[in-house]
């Protein structure tokens, strides 16, 4: 009988310990919090105000920096509200000109939420309700349609979107362009099950000659395996920059101190740290996915350090990389547009030359920052401009600590 008793004994142990495995909590440590010695920070240089029409708002879905065949440097932006890319003359901040793409019909696009103009002829643009890029000219007309989705029915076949990550574009977070191909970083919107970390792929790769879909790079099993619980997608966007070599792709993870680095076509990563001198320790989520709670989760958010863009500045040589701060005694009252926005300036080996600290979410866009020959441009949000008329960025660029 006592033999009897030990093993079921053992067997509940065994039980446990099984479950005790479904959720894991992952300490992802700074290894270098305290040690970093600052030589640089940002300095601001430049206010740049766009003057806005009456159906066009600040805080645009996306903008694109091109440079059109008479040399001249344009800002371009998305308006969701009426279908509308705009341009502007960045220099001089003129109105240029609009497409504007009707919602229904053959050159229909229902719900675009980011473009890449490669020249006139080519504009492609991401429709999100059908997960398609179109390609488009400037006279409003849709040549072609890239299926976003290898080909998948996600109506008829809710298992396969399983698998797929989804493109959503941000100004810090664009389309890339190579010589051969876009590059479009996707994330995956739902916490990872472990069956499918080396599954699902989140770089979309568009060949400019064929328009054929290639789909790379999985989630970092250090990261994201092993049961954590980052069941948000604010700790699963992925953001990228395409190296100064061109033939390789940057990762920055919001839980990283890292940078994940990995040539086109490869599934194997280099690590790089790149991290802030005052970021805490990241820990995922300590309790199972389906026993969070929304008000848990902001404030999970709201206390953690997370990095977010990493942008290449080609005229100075450094890269920047975006921390939104936990904040200081956070409670479930603090909401995630307090978190403090630092930029993390690097140099062209990803070696630490300072940080600063611009403010919160609730005074800058950080989402719509970009690099031009002035600086690093970082749309800020003008509280006194109550009519919301004119689009707003701060430029800054590195400088020397005195």
């Amino acid at each position: 009988m006592k033999l009897i008793n030990l093993k079921v004994l053992c067997s509940l142990l065994l039980f446990c310990m099984i479950l005790s495995c479904t959720y894991n909590t992952n300490k992802i440590e700074n290894v270098n919090q305290g040690k970093l010695t600052a030589t640089m920070q940002l300095s601001e240089v430049q206010t740049k105000r766009i003057i806005l029409d009456t159906n066009t708002a600040p805080k645009p879905q996306y903008i694109q920096i091109y440079k059109d065949l008479n040399n001249i440097l344009n800002l371009t932006f998305l308006n969701t509200y009426n279908n509308s890319i705009y341009f502007y003359n960045y220099k001089t901040s003129e109105f240029l000109k609009r497409i504007t793409y009707d919602k229904n019909g053959v050159d229909g696009i229902d719900m675009p939420l980011g473009y890449h103009i490669k020249n006139m002829d080519s504009i492609y643009v991401f429709n999100y309700k059908n997960l398609e890029l179109l390609i488009t000219n400037d006279k409003s007309k849709v040549f072609d349609k890239i299926p976003l989705t290898d080909n998948q029915d996600f109506k008829k076949s809710s298992s396969q979107s399983l698998y797929y990550s989804q493109f959503l574009p941000e100004t810090s977070n664009p389309f890339l362009e190579t010589s051969k191909e876009l590059l479009l970083p996707a994330q995956y919107i739902r916490a990872i099950p472990d069956s499918l970390i080396s599954k699902i792929k989140f770089l979309e790769r568009i060949s400019l000659k064929t328009n054929e879909l290639t789909l790379n790079n999985t989630y970092p099993s250090s990261l994201y395996g092993n049961n954590y619980n980052w069941d948000d997608e604010t700790f699963t966007e992925v953001f990228a920059e395409l190296h100064p070599d061109g033939d390789k792709v940057i990762y920055s993870f919001p839980i990283s101190h890292e940078l994940y680095i990995t040539k086109i076509g490869s599934e194997q990563y280099k690590t790089v740290y790149a991290g802030s001198n005052f970021a805490g320790n990241i820990l995922s989520i300590d309790k199972k996915p389906n026993k969070t709670t929304r008000e848990n989760l902001i404030l999970h958010i709201a206390s953690q350090d997370l990095y977010a863009a990493i942008k290449y500045d080609k005229y100075r040589k450094v890269y920047y990389r975006f921390l939104r701060r936990a904040i200081p005694n956070s409670t479930i009252k603090n909401q995630i547009k307090e978190k403090p926005i630092t930029v993390i300036i690097l140099d062209s080996n990803f070696g630490y030359l300072g940080e600063s600290t611009i403010g919160t979410s609730e005074d800058w866009h950080w989402q719509n920052s970009f690099v031009t020959e002035e600086g690093l441009n970082i749309e800020f949000i003008d509280k006194k401009d109550v009519n919301e008329g004119s689009l707003n960025f701060k430029i800054f660029v590195p400088k020397k600590i005195k």
